[in-house]
């Protein structure tokens, strides 16, 4: 049993709360907060699938199975932190405001390398969101956004799930929805969408 009730959590979703490890700090674990397990269920039942295919986790937070918490039960995952230790922040945190944005390294090509990674390894997300992306920075000069949520194939025929033509259909559809979404979501970010626009 691991003791978390007297910890904050270090980020919160909808459904789910993530703290940090008080074993290990290379890890977190996420706590549904609310009656709605469905999501979380789904979720991991799709990342053993992806963990049977042996894909890369390189910008994917890996999974690494259920433990017993004073909060109810709870999922490992990765902690993805910057080079100097801080835990990285959300890609929609730098995209609040133009300043903020302006430190991002070339967002527009790292979101290009994330979604690549996506078709390369068949990796479905079903809720692409710059809420679900971190970004990472490795060192001063360079950075990468890694995946933290929204991962799962809730199909009712998963055909997209084992069969590689409908895998990459739907990942250039769901990546082309979200695309298409940017700059409604972003619209008071004006340097953002100079960057979309090149």
């Amino acid at each position: 049993m691991i003791n978390l009730s007297n910890n904050k959590p270090v980020g919160k979703g909808t459904n789910r709360s993530a703290f940090i490890h008080p074993h290990d700090d290379t890890k977190c674990i996420k706590i549904t907060h609310s009656n709605d397990y469905s999501e979380s269920i789904k979720e991991i039942k799709y990342y053993k699938f992806l963990e049977k295919r042996n894909i890369s986790w390189t910008l994917l937070a890996k999974y690494y199975g259920s433990v017993e918490t004073s909060l109810g039960k709870g999922e490992v995952y990765d902690l993805i932190k910057d080079y100097d230790g801080n835990i990285s922040k959300t890609l929609s945190y730098y995209l609040q405001k133009d300043e903020k944005t302006k430190t991002l390294i070339n967002p527009i090509k790292l979101l290009d390398e994330l979604k690549s990674y996506t078709l390369k390894e068949g990796i479905i997300v079903k809720d692409l969101n710059t809420k679900n992306m971190l970004y990472q920075k490795l060192d001063q000069k360079s950075a990468r956004l890694v995946l933290i949520d929204g991962v799962v194939n809730n199909d009712f025929l998963p055909f997209s799930k084992y069969i590689s033509f409908f895998t990459q259909k739907k990942i250039k559809r769901l990546w082309k929805r979200f695309e298409d979404s940017l700059p409604r979501k972003y619209s008071f970010n004006k340097y953002f969408l100079s960057l979309l626009n090149k």
